[in-house]
């Protein structure tokens, strides 16, 4: 009979709304809520006036109808939120366009009687050490220890050697070492100043093209200068 048949395609929708509420996202993402209102209506119209839908069961449809709608709308709030955030990271990576930002890297100028470093360290160090390299020959002009608690922190470098004697402004390199007490090599990454050319959307990540020839992401800058 046609009343059966549109019965079971009612139960049928109603069965695919069950999947679509459970979590299927990309089904999500083709319907609004006015399609369920009208799987609603046409349920109500078709079922079989012999065998009415049970209170209890057209509660817990209805039910199922609001699940879906405040999903939906969950959904469409966090994509607003991504994409406001994305816009105001490329806003800020905007303004570092011409200026010195600190970020990972270990390369660098000596160009002044002293300069910022910075250096970051994974859990589990008990001593860091901090070697600034002559890039001419290839020898380490200065030791320094840093902090080995967990975290991002930054330091000046004075523009000396070991010997207390004012270093020539040159290239130079920053090497960190990390090391736990059993002298196992933790995690650790130097951060050095240079200066931002281009900023790079991707559309997943905002990147700083910098004139070292480094590309940093935007979010891991600690410091910025003129």
């Amino acid at each position: 009979m046609t009343t059966i048949n549109a019965t079971n395609s009612a139960t049928n929708a109603s069965g695919a709304l069950t999947g679509v509420a459970s979590g299927q996202n990309a089904a999500l993402n083709s319907v609004n809520f006015d399609t369920f209102l009208k799987l609603l209506v046409a349920q109500l119209k078709n079922q079989d006036p012999l065998n009415p839908m049970e209170g209890t069961e057209f509660t817990a449809q209805l039910a199922q109808y609001s699940s879906v709608e405040q999903q939906i709308n969950s959904n469409n709030y966090l994509k607003q939120i991504v994409a406001q955030r994305d816009f105001g990271e490329q806003n800020l990576a905007t303004s570092y366009l011409g200026k010195d930002v600190l970020g990972p890297g270990n390369l660098f100028a000596k160009t002044g009687a002293t300069t910022q470093l910075g250096y970051e360290v994974g859990a589990g160090a008990s001593k860091v050490t901090l070697e600034v390299i002559d890039n001419q020959n290839g020898s380490v002009i200065r030791t320094m220890n840093g902090d080995p608690k967990e975290g991002i922190r930054t330091l000046v470098w004075d523009g000396k050697n070991d010997a207390g004697q004012v270093v020539a402004d040159n290239a130079f390199t920053l090497r960190v070492r990390a090391t736990d007490g059993e002298g196992k090599v933790k995690p650790s990454q130097g951060y050095v100043y240079g200066r931002v050319n281009s900023v790079l959307n991707d559309g997943n990540n905002v990147n700083l093209q910098m004139a070292d020839g480094r590309n940093i992401a935007a979010n891991s800058v600690i410091g910025v200068r003129n």
